[in-house]
């Protein structure tokens, strides 16, 4: 988990070789294989998940909102970031916290709609629970008449 959530998948085929000269008395240490694609996979196919489903769970059928931006890398792909905010019936709080990294097409309204309903459709949140969206100043997404919140609405 240390790995997924602070450091970089190629650190993980020098971590498996420290693992076994610090735990050397352990068996399982020192019969550790653990390099970058299987760490990929299971943080892919196991992790991520699990914490979704999780996530799922937690909020349920309940009320949320969403808080949106958009960002460019440094190869020019444009990713949407969004975070949900619910109120946790498990901790009886509201949190805000990750749902997902979206690439999209191109920084319209539609493409960050699309995005959007794409995202919560493959987690499973119903479209008609989101009471709010949290956007930055954007005319795409404060736009009267084609704006991303303008476009939810519909």
């Amino acid at each position: 988990m240390a790995i997924a959530e602070h450091a970089s998948f190629l650190t993980v085929d020098h971590f498996s070789e420290g693992c076994k000269k610090v735990f050397s008395d352990s068996s399982a240490a020192k019969n550790m294989k653990l390099h970058r694609t299987k760490c990929k996979n299971i943080v892919v196919n196991v992790l991520a998940p699990h914490f979704t489903e999780s996530l799922r769970q937690d909020i349920g059928g309940s009320r949320y909102s969403l808080l949106i931006d958009e960002s460019t890398d440094i190869s020019v792909v444009k990713i949407l970031g969004i975070t949900v905010r619910y109120f946790s019936k498990g901790l009886q709080k509201i949190v805000s916290t990750y749902l997902g990294l979206v690439e999209i097409a191109d920084g319209t309204a539609v493409s960050i709609v699309l995005a959007i309903k794409n995202l919560l459709q493959n987690v499973e949140l119903e479209p008609q629970n989101l009471v709010g969206v949290g956007v930055d100043n954007a005319t795409v997404n404060t736009g009267i008449n084609n704006g991303v919140i303008e476009m939810l609405r519909k």
